[in-house]
């Protein structure tokens, strides 16, 4: 009687249809990696909920509705810290880390990538702009800008708190949306197998629509396309995190330059 024949071997991992805008396969996720979209879902409730607690807070110890120069660092960072505190620690204890289950890695390539998704993101976010203040009579100013604006008033100038509050908003936040939106989330709509197309315009509706800036939806929109193509191109979510900063940066310098 003849020996059984050996098992046949593993078969490889499977990987995803090809990309049309990177025209590479879609990447695949090891069975450690326990995270998900539910863990994408939760991130924005942290953020939304520490949002909320710090702004009651803040509004407790002010007069009226403006908040007082001094709070704006905490109920801008202390949210977007407390949401990157939950994505570290989904990538730690759910799956390799950030930087290789989220594309939270960097190369010097990535700043002249960046500044490129800048230009171009820039531009055409500025010609939508244009079209909204045409077509509506609205300038699409951030909420950010106006409580800065606000704060000045009720500071009687710029004061140290509203710097700060703007090298958190050039630097940090940029890092901490890139690590949610084209990190964590971009990674659980892949391992759920959709295309790169659709994980493209997801998170950049996503990232546009939790700004909860409806005249600016448009503007955010066109920025997170921008963004988003950075981690298409390079698999990294470095460039996109340059170009943010590339767009926070100005933005706060414009503002400032507006208050002084």
């Amino acid at each position: 009687m003849a020996p059984p024949l050996p098992p046949p071997p593993p078969r490889p991992p499977t990987q995803g249809p090809v990309g049309h805008l990177s025209g590479r396969p879609a990447r695949t996720y090891p069975a450690s990696a326990r995270w998900g979209l539910g863990d994408a879902w939760i991130a924005l409730g942290v953020f939304i909920g520490s949002s909320l607690v710090a702004g009651i807070i803040a509004l407790a110890f002010n007069d009226g509705s403006t908040l007082d120069p001094v709070w704006l660092p905490i109920v801008i960072a202390v949210p977007a810290l407390s949401q990157a505190g939950y994505v570290v620690w989904v990538g730690r204890t759910k799956g390799r880390g950030i930087s290789l289950d989220f594309g939270f890695r960097i190369r010097p390539s990535d700043v002249a990538i960046g500044a490129g998704l800048f230009v171009a993101g820039l531009f055409v976010a500025g010609f939508v702009g244009a079209a909204i203040d045409a077509l509506f009579d609205i300038t699409p100013d951030a909420t950010v800008a106006e409580l800065i604006e606000d704060s000045d008033e009720v500071g009687g100038g710029i004061s140290a708190w509203i710097y700060l509050m703007a090298v958190l908003g050039a630097t940090v936040i940029p890092v901490i949306e890139e690590l949610v939106y084209r990190g964590l989330w971009w990674s659980a709509l892949e391992k759920r197998g959709m295309r790169e197309e659709w994980i493209l315009v997801t998170t950049s509706v996503v990232f546009a629509a939790l700004h909860l800036e409806p005249v600016r939806f448009p503007i955010l929109l066109v920025l997170g396309l921008a963004f988003g193509y950075g981690r298409i191109r390079t698999g990294r979510i470095a460039p996109g995190i340059f170009a943010h900063i590339f767009v926070n940066s100005l933005a706060m310098v414009v503002l400032l330059a507006s208050l002084s």
